[in-house]
């Protein structure tokens, strides 16, 4: 497939059949109550509607943000070899990364202080990401919930488009994935004063004398924050 790159399109482009608003997230899932408080936990949320069969959870002045459908009831109504295959494939999404389907939600927090916020405040209510990644033109802070879907929150590196044609890393084009980050060892760069340039930069937290963990080798090491 041919590679495009089309900086023009940043912050400068709208479909003439785009929909106003990303609206909500819905899940299927068996795992109905600790799906329920992931989220509730993650982002604040409270439930609009609750039962047994659905909840519509809502952290903002919309209706709902994120519904949770709990399958559990059809999961039972399965015969034995329905039942057992069903198993084997939650049990085996839950082990093993998958490679196709949805990779991840994301939701952005700016400006960068928020998102520091954010990450501690989470962290003092024990939640601690599975990845934290530098992707070049915004910095994320991945979570996993109970059913092993990656949830992403994460800062604009650019408020212009200006701004991003001129100071997108060099190496986008060729490595769009980016670089494993320590979020604590930025968050001490924020603090001793580091202009943004620097807090934006790949490979930023990266021990002297050490390589960058980046692009797919950063997707399947997703802890490791640099190699030797």
């Amino acid at each position: 497939m041919n590679k495009i790159f089309k900086k023009n399109l940043y912050l400068n482009f709208k479909s003439d059949f785009s929909p106003d608003d990303f609206h909500h997230i819905a899940f299927k899932t068996t795992n109905y109550k600790n799906m329920i408080n992931f989220y509730k936990n993650l982002f604040g949320c409270e439930p609009l509607y609750q039962s047994d069969l659905i909840t519509f959870l809502a952290y903002d002045d919309e209706h709902h943000r994120i519904a949770i459908a709990n399958t559990s009831d059809v999961l039972n109504k399965l015969n034995f070899i329905q039942k057992i295959v069903m198993k084997l494939k939650i049990f085996l999404n839950k082990k093993i990364p998958s490679i196709e389907g949805l990779d991840h939600i994301s939701y952005r927090i700016n400006p960068i202080e928020k998102w520091f916020d954010f990450y501690f405040k989470a962290k003092e209510r024990g939640l601690s990401p599975l990845w934290t990644v530098n992707h070049g033109w915004i910095s994320g802070i991945y979570y996993r919930d109970p059913d092993n879907n990656l949830v992403e929150v994460f800062f604009e590196h650019f408020s212009t488009a200006k701004e991003f044609k001129e100071n997108i890393s060099p190496d986008f084009e060729d490595e769009p994935i980016g670089t494993n980050m320590d979020i604590e060892v930025l968050y001490e760069m924020f603090k001793s004063g580091a202009d943004f340039s620097e807090l934006i930069k790949k490979g930023n937290t990266v021990p002297d004398g050490k390589k960058p963990v980046s692009g797919l080798d950063a997707v399947m090491n997703m802890r490791k924050k640099f190699n030797d």
